[in-house]
């Protein structure tokens, strides 16, 4: 098994960061969280990027398992995939953000 392709994984997780990371890329998962299932130009219009940055970035995306690619023929849909977000959360964000009582019983 590839420890770094593993969700969860340090590798994994690296990716997902590093994907989360950037504002374009944000802004591409919160378009796919509001309209799932858009071509490339759909969801890239108005960002003020190249065609180039924009393929760019859905790599980056894809890399990271953040969006899965759909081909027929020639269109190419990209859609939201949720699962290494709650991955990462529950495997790694939840142990910051749980609420833990601590007693301490020294001086």
């Amino acid at each position: 098994m590839d420890t770094e392709t593993e969700p969860g994984t340090t590798g994994q997780a690296s990716r997902i960061f590093f994907a989360l990371s950037d504002v374009t890329r944000r802004r591409l998962l919160d378009r796919l969280l509001d309209n799932d299932g858009q071509r490339q130009a759909q969801l890239t219009a108005g960002l003020n990027v190249s065609r180039q940055a924009a393929v760019k970035h859905l790599e980056i995306l894809e890399q990271a398992r953040l969006v899965t690619v759909d081909r027929v023929g020639r269109a190419v849909v990209y859609r939201l995939n949720r699962f290494p977000l709650r991955t990462i959360k529950s495997g790694w964000i939840d142990r910051f953000t749980e609420h833990r009582v601590r007693i301490d019983c020294g001086p």
